[in-house]
């Protein structure tokens, strides 16, 4: 079975929890959502769109934003 590979997103998201000493988990009980939900995430099967900003806030992450 081939490993999920993570977003771009997704790899900031990982790496900002290793740093922060954080896990996915703990992140999801601050955002108000479901782990696994947030798993999709990370790998781009969910947009999470209603999330993103918590993350990033909690994270201290920034990212790029389509314009219209």
């Amino acid at each position: 079975m081939a490993k999920k590979q993570l977003t771009p997103y997704g790899a900031k998201v990982k790496k900002r929890l290793a740093e922060k000493n954080m896990t996915l988990r703990e992140l999801a009980m601050a955002v108000g959502a479901n782990e696994n939900y947030l798993t999709q995430v990370i790998h781009g099967y969910k947009s999470g769109k209603k999330y993103l900003e918590p993350i990033c806030d909690i994270l201290d992450i920034k990212i790029k934003t389509e314009r219209r």
